[in-house]
């Protein structure tokens, strides 16, 4: 399965979106994908970076920050613009 093409703020943007999904992550106010050091556009060598207010629920952000990037890396390349 081909992996869709994506920028970077769009990808931070629908991270955004989906961890908001998950219960007891209200509290999360933005996402920002950081790069490997050895990236390479087609490859998954990124990770998301969580921000979220004091007082949310750390286990279930966890998760949810997890869960989403395994789905994002197999759906999107991130595209360098």
């Amino acid at each position: 399965m081909s992996r869709s093409p994506v920028s970077r703020d769009e990808l931070e943007r629908i991270a955004l979106q989906e961890i908001r999904s998950f219960p007891g992550t209200e509290k999360v106010v933005s996402i920002e994908v950081e790069f490997g050091p050895d990236y390479r556009p087609g490859t998954s060598d990124w990770k998301l970076h969580v921000i979220a207010q004091e007082g949310c629920d750390l286990a279930r952000v966890q998760y949810a920050a997890k869960t989403t990037s395994d789905r994002l890396k197999r759906r999107y390349e991130i595209r360098l613009n």
